[in-house]
């Protein structure tokens, strides 16, 4: 068995050596890494280059143009084959970003999660474990020991009909089984995917299983460059966010609900499109359902959000989504 590591970088040399030392500091030294640059024009691909001069278990590949997004950038990744070889079934396999920043133990502890998961249910069942990190900021100094507690984050909702509405699971948090990459580099790179994470948590909840790690493995560097920040949870900031009260006026607002809930319904559709004759009957049913509501009236869209659990974590999130959805 070999753990093998995506890392994708962009413009990012300020973090990624330091990055780079943690992983090479790992308890567990089993493991492959291909660091794929995104066409950056700093020092990344160069810094990534000197790595693997002097570590054989790294490799490090430059893309011509870049990928567009972090999202197709990782999708993308999962197909290459320095990262994926349907040979090896043992495999594990785990994303990073250039600025995260991994505890000596986090591989191992992932790795032997995913074992006691694959004793319990078998290799051939796609499984995903995932942890929780430390926020810190850009000189690594704490924000917050838990990401998944500063976000109001609820890991343990991991059922489709849950994560069709809310993510909850990081991309660098994720330790994916052979089976699960298997079924995912089967099909074709999604052209509507929230996010890279949110689509391996939805394969991953249709066909398999996923468990969580309560536990910070790593640090999550929040800074100005990042691509998707760490904000405070909380019932009152996230209502007056709701409401315009918080520097975004309430059409602003508006939009940007209902920005985020038509891309949930086109990954849906996606999903349906790649995946739907393979789905048991049940999925198959919950994700109709889920799909359904777009074209209900608006106490429609209330009652088959509650039937079907298509619900948030927090009552106020929940509220939130039955009076914009």
């Amino acid at each position: 068995m070999t753990n093998r590591i995506l890392l994708c970088t962009y413009e990012g040399e300020a973090y990624l050596e330091a990055q780079l030392a943690s992983m090479e500091g790992q308890t567990e030294s089993n493991f492959r890494l291909l660091l794929s640059d995104d066409a950056s024009t700093d020092r990344s691909f160069a810094i990534g280059e000197a790595a693997a001069a002097h570590d054989e278990r790294i490799t490090a590949i430059r893309r011509e143009s870049g990928s567009g997004s972090a999202a197709r950038h990782f999708l993308e990744g999962l197909r290459n084959p320095r990262f994926f070889s349907a040979a090896d079934e043992s495999d594990y396999y785990l994303f990073s970003d250039q600025d995260d920043i991994w505890h000596p133990d986090k591989l191992a502890v992932e790795a032997r999660a995913m074992r006691r998961l694959e004793a319990r249910y078998g290799k051939a069942l796609p499984l995903l474990v995932h942890c929780d990190m430390r926020v810190v900021d850009g000189a690594g100094r704490e924000i917050a020991p838990s990401y998944v507690r500063y976000q109001k984050m609820s890991p343990a909702r991991r059922q489709l009909r849950q994560l069709l509405v809310q993510n909850n699971v990081t991309g660098g948090a994720m330790l994916m089984n052979h089976a699960l990459v298997r079924l995912l580099v089967a099909h074709p790179v999604p052209e509507h995917a929230v996010m890279h994470d949110h689509w391996i948590a939805l394969v991953a909840a249709a066909f398999g299983r996923i468990a969580y790690l309560d536990r910070a493995l790593y640090d999550y560097r929040q800074h100005g460059d990042n691509v998707l920040g760490a904000k405070k949870g909380g019932a009152l900031a996230e209502v007056r966010r709701r409401l315009g009260l918080a520097g975004e006026s309430l059409g602003e607002m508006n939009e940007k609900s209902g920005a985020a809930y038509r891309a949930l319904f086109l990954q849906a559709e996606e999903f349906r499109r790649q995946y739907g004759k393979e789905l048991s009957a049940e999925a198959g049913k919950t994700l109709d359902d889920f799909l359904a509501l777009q074209h209900k009236t608006r106490i429609g869209k209330a009652v088959g959000i509650l039937r079907g659990g298509f619900t948030f974590n927090l009552p106020h999130r929940t509220l939130g989504e039955l009076l914009f959805l």
